[in-house]
């Protein structure tokens, strides 16, 4: 997959969101597996038992599935752990790593929601339910979490940034790609060795579809959505999110889409549109979770 991987560029904060105590309780760098980027951050809120049990907002990063770091959501895990949910951000293993492809990271990802709520029960919290959100690759990873992969908790929304949904787009056909490039993209995606004498294109693109999260949705797994999107984004471009909407318009489903009519892959350019998917998000977690 690397030979013909490109960079999905994901920024990181300027300004170092601060932790502050009154938030209610950190645990860093909890492991939840073998492997060296087998880590999370888990944020507690300050007064849980106000609750029965709480829901979890889990956070994915991005970095093209080669790099990036949990650290890059915790803003956003303040933020929830504020209003009262349980919040955590996840490292997972990267593809430049032996043996690694994106089933891998799906695997990774229940593996650290089960452990987060074992970790949490053992401190006296209850963890009932969740969402998922992610930005970029980890949007990319959070929806195949959230529409290819069976739940280690009830999963009530997803909430996604500039997610790549279609692997056929993200990745054009290329007749001149070498057999061994070909062969590693195909690992990438699928987990599998497949020896091919002819690489066609419909050979590729049915391996790129087992990648694509706009595959897996049906009227079974089409769960409620933010997605959000750069109108000018020349690297997850426009017909992502188009065929996104499709999907859920063909279902009758409940999304909102929120395109950032001046803003590339890092969604900085419309302050507008910032805020509304910020007010968007506190609307699902109140509407779905139930509080």
């Amino acid at each position: 997959m690397l030979g013909l991987l490109f960079i999905l560029a994901v920024g990181t904060y300027l300004l170092k969101p601060k932790w502050h105590d009154e938030y209610g309780q950190r645990f860093t760098d909890v492991e939840y597996g073998t492997q060296p980027h087998n880590k999370y951050d888990l944020f507690l809120p300050k007064d849980p038992a106000r609750h029965d049990s709480l829901a979890l907002i889990l956070y994915v990063h991005g970095g093209s599935w080669l790099g990036g770091d949990k650290n890059e959501h915790h803003g956003d895990c303040y933020k929830g752990v504020q209003g009262g949910y349980a919040t955590a951000t996840m490292n997972y293993s990267l593809l430049n790593e032996d043996s690694v492809s994106l089933p891998t990271m799906q695997e990774e990802i229940d593996a650290c929601i089960r452990h987060i709520v074992s970790f949490a029960a053992e401190k006296g919290v209850h963890i009932s339910q969740m969402a998922i959100a992610g930005t970029s690759a980890g949007g990319h990873l959070a929806m195949m979490y959230a529409y290819g992969h069976t739940h280690a908790l009830p999963l009530q929304f997803a909430a996604i940034k500039v997610g790549p949904a279609d692997f056929r787009i993200l990745f054009p056909y290329n007749k001149d790609a070498k057999p061994e490039d070909v062969e590693n993209f195909v690992f990438g995606c699928t987990g599998k060795r497949v020896k091919q004498d002819d690489y066609s294109r419909a050979f590729t693109d049915s391996m790129k579809l087992l990648a694509s999260p706009v595959f897996y949705i049906n009227d079974a797994t089409a769960l409620p959505a933010i997605f959000a999107y750069g109108g000018k984004d020349d690297l997850v471009k426009p017909a992502h999110y188009q065929a996104l909407s499709a999907a859920y318009d063909s279902l009758s489903k409940p999304y909102d889409l929120i395109v950032f009519p001046n803003s590339g892959h890092m969604l900085t350019s419309d302050k507008e549109c910032s805020a509304r998917y910020d007010s968007l998000l506190t609307d699902y977690c109140k509407r779905y979770f139930g509080y």
